[in-house]
């Protein structure tokens, strides 16, 4: 009990020193507002009015902080630490490699440093309502399997007979959006979560307990029950649809942070190094490749600014600056007696990867091989790996009118044509073109060849090829052309 009280008298000792505090710091701020009071016989009616005024100035910060909140839910993740090493600056002449691409590097090096200041916020919606907060039901409260989702005692037929047609068409552009598969791969899903309980009765005539139907919800139907195929999230609460709606938003967020770390070759990128940015134009970019990964030296990607997986899918826009861009560049490895190479490669099912285009020099003896090597190689290629050993000539019509959208492909061009053929499985390789050309000039593939990193980041080299550059370089027009 004497342990008790002295603690208890410790507790108050420490309460009353807060008060004294906390009153202290009341009398601060409202000696201001009764420094006016000059009589004693008034200080009464001075406290009272100085307690009004306190409150009142209490009221309205309280009502414009509340003002300021957001209805949005919004996800504070730190940001990603920039490498200094990877973005370190180099100052390159503004009048050799242009205004665009000067403005272009500060702007990176800007956006770099507010990210290692701050944070990167995600702002979240709902899909139906920005500004609309979910409402809990006692589902929510739930645990296990049961959490957050309803249980409805109507059939599945009968469930949406009060829906209009508008709210039916949005309900299927919502799962549409959920599910890429539609029915059959809910149907998968089903299958696949039911397991040993999966018994097959929805396409019987009578469907049994096991599917979740009865004789009167199957008459007129067709006999079939539709519940495998339809999806649970008609079950869920608000909050669960709400929840797991910004669950998929923040993977598919980090999804695309992870895939265009990847990709250095693209300004989007968190891994792009700035200084190796040679030419930029309204849509496409041109960037010098390191030397621990390029086949021969001067070697280059064409990269589009925007996202795309090919560049046959690009926009016309693009397409003509890539034009641009591959008849100066022939023109500038021309001066040097020397040949070019454009290789793409498209790979399918590669989800957010930017496409590049390879700019390789070579010796002009290579570039007149190039037609019979290539055309060895990519036959051999199709006889091994698929059944389409169709090659396609660009000759007359050119990529974009050769291959459809959305199909992967390979393509080499040169000065008066070019091949490409369309990929069937994913066993082609993605160094088909640098393998081959290295055949062709007897040297060692890059994988099997494996350089080091060069330790001035190759500023030696990018300056030399900037100065080669600066008298075809078209991008220098619009500079001195804003408008």
């Amino acid at each position: 009990m004497l342990s008790g009280i002295k603690t208890g008298k410790r507790k108050r000792k420490l309460e009353n020193q807060s008060s004294s505090s906390e009153a202290t710091e009341n009398k601060v701020s409202t000696s201001s507002l009764v420094s006016n009071s000059t009589t004693t016989t008034s200080s009464n009616s001075a406290n009272y009015n100085a307690a009004q005024e306190l409150r009142r100035m209490l009221a309205s910060s309280s009502s414009s902080s509340s003002q300021t909140k957001e209805t949005a839910t919004s996800y504070s993740t730190t940001a990603p630490t920039v490498n200094s090493k990877v973005n370190e600056p180099i100052h390159l002449p503004s009048e050799s490699q242009g205004h665009r691409v000067y403005n272009a590097i500060n702007s990176l090096s800007s956006e770099s440093n507010v990210e290692q200041e701050g944070t990167t916020s995600v702002v979240l919606y709902t899909s139906k309502n920005p500004n609309s907060q979910p409402i809990f039901q006692k589902e929510d409260f739930k645990r296990g399997a049961r959490k957050g989702k309803l249980k409805s005692n109507e059939s599945f037929f009968h469930a949406d007979k009060d829906k209009s047609i508008q709210d039916l068409v949005q309900e299927e552009k919502q799962n549409e959006l959920l599910v890429r598969g539609g029915m059959d791969e809910i149907y998968a899903r089903n299958v696949a979560r039911l397991g040993s309980r999966y018994k097959a009765t929805e396409f019987k005539s009578m469907a049994g307990s096991s599917a979740g139907a009865d004789e009167e919800d199957m008459a007129g139907d067709g006999g079939i029950d539709m519940t495998i195929f339809s999806s649970n999230q008609r079950r869920l609460t608000e909050a669960a649809k709400h929840n797991r709606e910004m669950s998929k938003q923040i993977a598919l967020i980090n999804k695309e942070q992870k895939v265009t770390s990847l990709c250095w070759w693209w300004m989007e990128s968190s891994s792009f190094q700035k200084h190796r940015l040679l030419s930029l134009g309204d849509y496409v970019s041109l960037v010098y490749v390191p030397s621990h990964l390029a086949l021969v030296e001067s070697q280059c990607y064409l990269v589009p600014i925007k996202h795309s997986d090919s560049f046959v899918s690009c926009e016309d826009e693009v397409w003509e600056e890539v034009t641009r861009f591959r008849t100066s560049l022939r023109n500038m490895f021309a001066k040097q007696g020397m040949g070019v190479l454009f290789c793409e490669t498209v790979l399918p099912s590669k989800g957010l990867w930017q496409a590049r285009m390879d700019v390789i020099p070579v010796p002009k003896t290579v570039q007149e091989d190039a037609e019979i090597f290539f055309k060895s190689a990519l036959t051999e290629q199709s006889e091994e790996w698929g059944t389409h050993n169709k090659i396609l000539s660009t000759r007359h019509k050119g990529l974009r009118r050769t291959i459809p959208k959305g199909f992967p492909y390979f393509n080499v061009e040169w000065d008066d044509g070019g091949y490409a053929q369309v990929i069937e499985n994913n066993t082609f390789p993605k160094d088909f073109a640098t393998d081959t050309i290295a055949g062709m000039m007897d040297l060692n593939p890059v994988r099997f060849d494996r350089k080091p990193k060069a330790v001035d980041y190759d500023r030696g080299k990018i300056l030399d090829f900037v100065q080669r550059w600066k008298e075809f370089d078209w991008t220098l027009a619009l500079d001195k052309d804003p408008f």
